[in-house]
């Protein structure tokens, strides 16, 4: 009797196996709760990051960093002529004065058009005439084609001075009436922001120019063992760096053509330093809040990029342990299977046991 009880005992326990110790939902919670937690850490960044900025802004002192203080108001002033300033408004009179020397320019009396169209015929048709006779060698060759060539470059030499005189001429007459308007006015603005923008441009094509001769660069010597978040981070700040010396480029160029922009207006010495230190300040502010937005966005960028692969990351991290302890889960539940098997067989081989001997007992 004691030995039909153990048996069946035995049987029931390993016929009724113990559940292990974590199963899938177990598994699901702690991964959504490591997730919770991430997110929970990076809000939690985020508000101290913005917490730190309101406080260094609520602590300065511009007393105590006076170079930072006068920085920022250049800066502030920049932006403000650049986008906020209004120029002199020009009076009716001062326009129809503007107006009538410009008339005088090209005008039929006393005007210079005729002539300077008369003078560039000229030069055109003797450089023309010179290109047809002055064939190779024709210094060897001497006597009459010689001459004629020497004569020809003499002519073209004293036309070209003419043009050059008449030019003069009308740049001083253009200039005197601009300087009815002054360098201050509409007209004197919107030619000093339209040389700004001429030299914006041409940093910008700089900048794509250098940034296809390095992406062919890479194409023929770089390397293909990159990532994808190390390729963007890389071709990121090489371009923002062709972007910033494009753009000084431009504040350098935009600084030796401006001199030439005051002169134009006939403006004083006085005007011509103040328009020109404003001017160069509100070229750098606006090229360093550009320069700003393209660093903020690009930094802001790669970040976005990193926090994506950490949490791809994470999320690889936590399928690869829930697969591990799939497969613990497995090889426990087949172990236990095993066994049951061997429990089975022990059990019926001892009920077999027991029979026969209760058969030779009755015998």
């Amino acid at each position: 009797g004691e030995e039909i009880t153990h048996t069946h005992t035995h049987t029931h326990i390993a016929m009724n196996p113990r559940r292990p110790p974590h199963s899938a939902s177990d598994t699901s919670g702690m991964n959504s709760n490591a997730l919770a937690r991430m997110h929970q850490q990076q809000r939690q960044g985020r508000q101290s990051a913005t917490s730190t900025i309101v406080t260094l802004i609520k602590n300065w002192k511009p007393r105590t960093t006076p170079k930072l203080t006068f920085s920022l108001g250049l800066y502030a002033v920049g932006i403000f002529l650049a986008f906020f300033a209004r120029p002199f408004p020009v009076t009716p009179e001062q326009f129809e004065k503007y107006e009538q020397k410009l008339r005088l320019i090209d005008g039929e009396e006393g005007g210079l058009g005729d002539a300077r169209l008369n003078a560039e015929d000229a030069y055109r048709s003797t450089r023309m005439e010179l290109y047809q006779t002055k064939r190779f060698g024709w210094r060897l060759r001497g006597g009459r084609e010689k001459s004629r060539v020497l004569e020809l470059q003499r002519k073209e030499k004293e036309q070209w001075r003419a043009v050059k005189a008449l030019n003069k001429e009308r740049e001083r007459k253009l200039r005197d009436a601009r300087s009815e308007l002054g360098i201050w006015s509409d007209e004197g603005v919107r030619e000093t922001k339209n040389k700004f923008w001429e030299k914006y441009e041409g940093g910008k094509v700089f900048a794509t120019q250098q940034t296809f001769y390095d992406a062919f660069n890479a194409l023929l010597y770089g390397r293909s063992d990159d990532n994808a978040l190390e390729f963007m981070i890389r071709w990121t700040f090489t371009i923002l760096i062709n972007f910033t010396v494009g753009m000084f480029g431009a504040i350098i160029g935009f600084t030796f053509a401006l001199p030439s922009v005051i002169y134009g207006f006939g403006a004083s010495f006085f005007s011509f330093a103040i328009f020109f230190f404003l001017a160069v300040i509100s070229a750098i502010s606006v090229v360093l809040t550009l320069l700003g937005v393209l660093y903020g966005g690009a930094i802001g960028g790669v970040v976005g990029a990193v926090n994506v692969a950490t949490n791809n990351a994470l999320r690889l991290e936590e399928k690869k342990r829930e697969e591990i302890k799939r497969l613990q889960q497995r090889q426990q539940q087949q172990q236990q299977q095993q066994r049951q098997r061997q429990g089975g067989a022990n059990g019926s081989e001892n009920f077999r046991d027991f029979n026969d001997k209760n058969r030779d007992h009755m015998d």
